[in-house]
């Protein structure tokens, strides 16, 4: 693998306390099961990031995301013991691995999710951070991350914060609801007819992490609906 030189500075650090970052991973919970093709980590390294509504974070590292080899819950905030993930996750290698479905899909349900990928020197993140691939910048690539975890979240508990005012956008989203549960027998024409305002609701995923639980349930339930529409149009389009 091309950065197997620097796989020493996520393996030499620590949570704290004494404590190997590792005790973190969780994967070994999730039923370890064997893929059915290879998982060349170093060719490919998925990381998904799901934000949970009380300041925490989920992070799973794989190789396409469909067979995490790491899962793990930290404070967003915790910049040490999320660089000592991060360094973790994107140069070490593992082989115990785990199957998306249904455990992990089940608790990821209902959560704000990003993605960092890297491939090679093609590197595709959601936060704000450069990832230089330069020899001498790639150390800092864990620091990057764990900062770009806690900033990210800060920006859309904002965005949360404008959105919510006060509970007032609790109304909107009831209407939504409404709309989206009007149905035909027409199912492609439901769904079709209905893509401008699911497009603007999933615009709005920041709202998983809604201190307003009433606003946050209620997107819930608003994001199960599009998916009961989106089914019912791919069974006929299929």
């Amino acid at each position: 693998m091309w950065f197997q030189g620097f796989q020493k500075h996520g393996k030499s650090q620590e949570q704290g306390h004494g404590r190997s970052v590792y005790e973190l991973n969780e994967v070994a919970r999730f039923n370890p099961v064997t893929p059915g093709y290879l998982q060349d980590l170093g060719a490919r390294r998925v990381i998904d990031f799901a934000y949970l509504p009380h300041d925490e974070v989920l992070i799973l590292a794989s190789m396409d995301g469909q067979y995490p080899c790491w899962v793990s819950r930290t404070g967003v905030h915790d910049i040490k013991t999320n660089t000592a993930v991060a360094n973790a996750v994107l140069f070490d290698d593992f082989s115990t691995f785990t199957s998306l479905f249904p455990k992990l899909n089940s608790l990821m349900q209902g959560c704000y999710r990003r993605r960092f990928t890297l491939m090679g020197t093609d590197i595709k993140t959601p936060f704000d951070y450069g990832f230089s691939s330069e020899p001498d910048q790639i150390k800092y690539w864990g620091q990057h991350i764990a900062r770009g975890i806690s900033s990210h979240y800060r920006r859309i508990k904002e965005l949360c914060a404008y959105r919510e005012l006060h509970g007032q956008y609790l109304g909107f989203l009831r209407s939504y609801l409404s709309m989206l549960e009007s149905r035909t027998d027409d199912a492609v024409r439901d769904y079709e007819g209905k893509r401008a305002l699911i497009d603007l609701i999933r615009s709005e995923d920041y709202l998983f992490v809604s201190d307003d639980e009433a606003i946050r349930n209620m997107y819930v339930k608003i994001r199960h609906e599009i998916g009961e529409l989106y089914n019912d149009y791919m069974t006929i389009v299929r």
